[in-house]
């Protein structure tokens, strides 16, 4: 493979990580966390042999699953007062909480509103943070990165504008300003944290790798400058950070990691819970759409084909995710293939064989948890041995980056008219909003958080550079990267408060871990735990659309399509 290919597979990877942070879906690299170019590993079993359930009528129709399931058991608990026992006469009556602006969304976003305690200093609605009280006494030193006037907090930054040399402009904006803007809030305007300022400390790492070195060993050595030399409490990073300095951060050097990525259930396990992530634990991801499509029916009758890259962790993710909860449902996959990546992050070993065999089988239902780069090129093998639209319906989830514009916008880009055409329709299972300020005939689904534009008014105000966006396609990414490092920003500013005047940094750990309910872009339910190291709550469906109907100036868009439920 030439350098400049290379280049491109890791600018995609990189462009595929950041989207989870920009607005418009959770597009991280769904990816496990693992390095750019990696060694194949063993495939995932197939689901037991059974007889395939013969293909229905009109089965390659798209189908859209409506599931309306009972209460999970996941809806936000926080109670605005005792509840009152009818019949007895005397009852208490619940106190009424103002939320601070009008939900038209329904009852599941009220009542989480409710447990989101505005009177925080690092939770109200109207502004970003309000003056935390000065201590009792003096600060102290407690520990390392805990200083008597500040704690340490290193941003790692993906240098994404050497994208645009190749190409790949990526147009987020600039998440240092908007680090350092919400940094200079809390420390100017909120009178720090218990007499202590945030320290924030800037490390940057290659989007693309160079000068002899690969991008797993410079990711590693921006682990080790952030620990090490600058001695950071949490690391926080919202442009694309992966692989084995993820456990460099959080396991060799006991640090909180603060992400935007979906990592693997083992990676938060072996890392002792220190590491979260504004997206889904990777196999939820998967676990979600798998079971909104079996609860639906939509699976029924149908001949499911399943495809996976045998990037490191990504086969055991699927296989737990989509083939082992197909099977445990009663479902057989009649094709189960693994695409080799080769060591990049170009997976097409085995694409044709696996295209021969879903034609051998009659699949009219496929799963892809393929990437950014690997997917257009299935798509277009699919075309090339002749498979027409509505022969197949894809569904898909935002394991491996595939529910936002920015990322499934490459199928049609890379692979050309017709895959673009194939691929229309594909229903996705994800957990943001993408395309909301586009459907602006239903005030529901084009609702925008009060959250999102305080966060973005903030920024606006106190930017170092003078720098803003708007809601609007071509700014929306930056937009909703304002919103993300807002949260991410107060989320750690919160925990530190929660921990108290003088706390180790196994106090901010814990403190973090007991967040709770916490304010995300869009004002969706989330909540983090001792055991929850995802911060989405609830899923929606969207659908891939080729071309865009309602703006003819982009290829393609993604738009929800239905409300909001929670996961479970």
């Amino acid at each position: 493979m030439s350098k400049t290919l290379l280049k491109i597979c890791g600018a995609l990877l990189v462009f595929a990580l950041i989207a989870a942070a920009c607005g418009s879906g959770n597009d991280d690299d769904g990816g496990a966390g693992q390095p750019a170019e990696s060694e194949p590993t063993s495939a995932p079993e197939p689901t037991s042999e059974g007889t395939s359930p013969e293909p229905q009528d009109g089965g390659s129709e798209q189908q859209e699953p409506d599931p309306d399931p009972e209460p999970s058991g996941n809806e936000p608990s926080g109670e605005a007062g005792e509840p009152s026992q009818p019949g007895t006469g005397d009852e208490p009556v619940a106190e009424a909480v103002d939320i601070g602006y009008e939900e038209i969304r329904g009852e599941l976003f009220t009542e989480f509103q409710k447990t989101i305690d505005r009177s925080h200093p690092f939770q109200p609605l109207d502004t970003y943070c309000r003056a935390t009280p000065d201590p009792d006494s003096p600060p102290e030193a407690t520990d390392t990165g805990i200083e008597e006037d500040s704690i340490t907090v290193v941003h790692i930054r993906t240098k994404l504008e050497e994208l645009e040399g190749i190409g790949f402009a990526v147009p987020v904006g600039d998440p240092a300003d908007m680090f350092e803007a919400f940094t200079k809030v809390i420390n100017e305007q909120c009178n720090g944290i218990w007499g202590r300022r945030i320290d924030l400390q800037l490390v940057e790492v290659s989007a693309l790798g160079g000068g002899g070195e690969d991008i797993d060993t410079l990711r590693n050595q921006a682990c080790i400058e952030a620990t090490e030399d600058r001695n950071a409490v949490i690391v926080v990073n919202s442009t694309g950070f992966q692989g084995s300095a993820t456990l460099c951060l959080a396991d060799d050097h006991d640090t909180l990691f603060l992400t935007t990525q979906g990592n693997p259930r083992h990676f938060h396990e072996q890392a002792k819970g220190r590491i979260y992530s504004m997206s889904p634990v990777a196999e939820d991801s998967v676990v979600n759409m798998t079971q909104t499509l079996i609860e639906a029916g939509v699976l029924d009758g149908k001949t499911i084909a399943v495809v996976w890259p045998d990037t490191p962790g990504q086969p055991e993710t699927v296989q737990a995710g989509i083939i082992d909860v197909l099977k445990e449902a009663g479902y057989e996959v009649a094709v189960a293939e693994q695409i080799g990546c080769e060591g990049s992050t170009t997976c097409r070993a085995g694409v044709d064989i696996a295209v021969e065999l879903m034609i051998e089988e009659g699949v009219d239902v496929v799963l892809p948890a393929l990437n950014v780069l690997s997917l257009p090129l299935f798509v277009s093998e699919m075309v090339s041995q002749g498979i027409a639209p509505g022969d197949v319906q894809f569904y898909n989830s935002d394991f491996n980056s595939q529910a936002g514009d920015l990322v499934s916008g490459k199928v049609p880009q890379f692979g050309g008219e017709a895959a673009g055409q194939l691929y229309n329709g594909t229903i996705i299972i994800d957990d943001a909003p993408t395309g909301y300020f586009r459907v602006t005939e239903d005030p529901v689904l084009s609702f925008l958080a009060p959250y999102n534009v305080m966060c973005n008014e903030t920024y606006a105000a106190n930017s170092p550079k003078g720098l803003s966006h708007e809601l609007v396609d071509g700014d929306d990414s930056a937009y909703g990267m304002v919103s993300t490092v807002c949260s991410q920003m107060r989320m750690i500013a919160r925990a530190i408060y929660d921990a108290g005047p003088n706390p180790t940094r196994d106090d901010i750990y814990t403190a973090f871990a007991n967040l709770g309910s916490v304010d995300v872009q869009h004002q969706l339910p989330a909540s983090f735990g001792p055991e929850k190291y995802g911060a989405p709550d609830v899923v929606t469906e969207l659908v891939f659309q080729f071309p865009c109907p309602r703006n003819p100036d982009i290829l393609s868009c993604v738009e929800q399509t239905k409300p909001f439920r929670p996961i479970g």
